[in-house]
């Protein structure tokens, strides 16, 4: 008796065969060694992740329109039928954002903005605890505290800019802010400072007429590369908290000045860090969200992780040589160290920063060392200790250096980057839309290291500084 034949299997549609295709290619990208050589290969090659991903996505849907037309059409069909349900969705979220880009440029643009040229005193003989102090001043985290403030009037938090900017090798130290601050500020900086001369100047970067035909630039953005808890190389690692003597102080802010005073006639060199006092709490365009302190949740992470190193390999030793669990010492002096200075930060007032860098010049005077210059910008706040670990500020977004033709077609994305990056510094752009950027976090004692006044015994040519000795008239001077 002949047996029935078997039905022939299914047979995919050619849609689902392609389907499957993108996801076995997906998943072999997922794979740690094969997704890890294809990254290598087109690194080597400079090929842009968004670029090929749009690309990858155009010839799929082609090559499954072409295999299977009818099933490209149905879903394009389900697409229109269910847009009562995620077309309405849509709409809101878009004008929900619009309106708060809206009303906080509106806001950002009402409010009137000075900028202040501090002119540093003959002797500075504090420490930069001094200017640790002042900084105090500039964490305000009011004015956006309820809805209607955030979502209606657009209000938001105080930006602050602290600045040091050489222009053709004279160099001066600047803080931009919110006019209504400006007696505050001044007053701070006085009681610190009484030899110091605060006034209002006109806007360095308004008055370069900077472009692209007549001038050339590089610069960057920075963040740090490790943990956002972990410190910089800070002046208390230097030892200038305990205010040694002029000849034993090593100020690393010396080499910053050094390079700003090394440029002639014609070149500019801008450092800016925008702040703005860190809340701890998460925000998406005036509603505020659940969710940790990202600074406190990173910098208990941390300790955690080292904590959990330290225990696994004590006891992998336990395990291996039968030694008494309680008399195991579990943790490293450099793993104890990286703990402390963890919890240092965290017991530090933090600000929300965006760490900006410049060089600028005519064409004929563009230098192309100082790239390399700009690069390692804050090369000395990273510290050679080799019992300690530090933070390294490096650059993470800014101009790009395009070595092969397909990564700029006549050099557009490279005009574009330069214009934008200029456009930024000058309207001290870095919160809020259409700029918002990843902030970088700093203590008030990373941002004196970076930013504070440095002593007599740095003799810098360029540094601004009070010509002589202020003092108040005598009490009994005739009127």
């Amino acid at each position: 008796m002949a047996t029935a034949a078997k039905p022939p299997a299914p047979k995919e549609s050619a849609f689902v065969t392609s389907f499957m295709w993108v996801i076995d290619i997906l998943f072999l990208w997922g794979t740690h060694e094969k997704s890890e050589k294809v990254r290598k290969w087109l690194e080597s090659w400079k090929m842009d992740p968004l670029f090929l991903s749009t690309i990858f996505i155009i010839v799929v849907g082609l090559v499954a329109a072409v295999m299977d037309a009818g099933a490209v059409r149905a879903m394009f069909m389900a697409t229109i039928a269910l847009s009562p349900v995620w077309l309405p969705l849509f709409l809101v979220v878009f004008l929900w954002v619009s309106w708060v880009d809206y009303v906080r440029l509106l806001f950002w643009f009402s409010q009137g903005t000075v900028l202040l040229e501090v002119q540093l005193p003959p002797e500075v003989t504090k420490s930069p605890v001094a200017m640790e102090t002042f900084l105090t001043t500039l964490h305000n985290t009011g004015g956006e505290g309820t809805f209607v403030d955030r979502f209606w009037l657009g209000k938001y938090r105080p930006v602050w800019a602290l600045e040091i900017a050489s222009n053709g090798g004279k160099i001066g130290f600047y803080i931009h802010l919110r006019k209504a601050w400006r007696n505050i500020v001044e007053a701070r900086l006085y009681g610190l400072f009484p030899e110091a001369k605060v006034t209002e100047v006109d806007d360095y970067a308004a008055k370069l007429p900077f472009n692209l035909t007549e001038y050339d630039m590089w610069g960057a953005e920075f963040n740090k590369l490790g943990p956002q808890a972990l410190p910089i190389k800070s002046y208390i690692d230097y030892g200038l908290d305990r205010d040694p003597k002029e000849e034993f102080k090593i100020d690393p802010i010396a080499n910053i000045l050094e390079l700003l005073a090394s440029i002639s006639e014609g070149e500019y060199f801008w450092m800016q860090i925008i702040l703005k006092g860190h809340r701890g709490e998460s925000e998406w365009y005036g509603i505020k969200t659940a969710g940790d302190d990202a600074f406190k949740k990173g910098a208990t992470a941390e300790i955690e992780k080292s904590m959990a190193d330290a225990a696994k390999r004590a006891q992998k030793v336990i395990d291996e040589y039968k030694i008494e669990q309680g008399r195991m010492v579990t943790m490293t002096k450099n793993e104890q160290l990286r703990i402390e200075q963890i919890e240092r930060s965290m017991a530090k007032l933090v600000f929300d920063c965006g760490v900006r860098v410049l060089y600028i010049a005519k064409k004929e005077k563009f230098n192309g060392i100082n790239i390399g210059a700009t690069v390692n910008f804050f090369g000395a706040f990273r510290g050679q200790d080799t019992t300690r670990e530090y933070n390294n500020i490096m650059p993470t977004r800014g101009v790009s250096i395009f070595d092969y033709a397909w990564q700029d077609f006549h050099d557009i994305r490279h005009r574009i980057l330069k214009r934008n990056l200029f456009f930024q510094y000058k309207h001290r752009a870095y919160f809020y839309v259409p700029y918002d950027q990843v902030p970088v976090y700093l203590t008030t004692e990373e941002l004196a290291t970076l930013w504070h006044f440095p002593s007599s015994g740095i003799v810098t040519p360029g540094l601004n500084r009070v010509s002589s000795r202020r003092s108040e008239a005598p009490l009994n001077l005739p009127i």
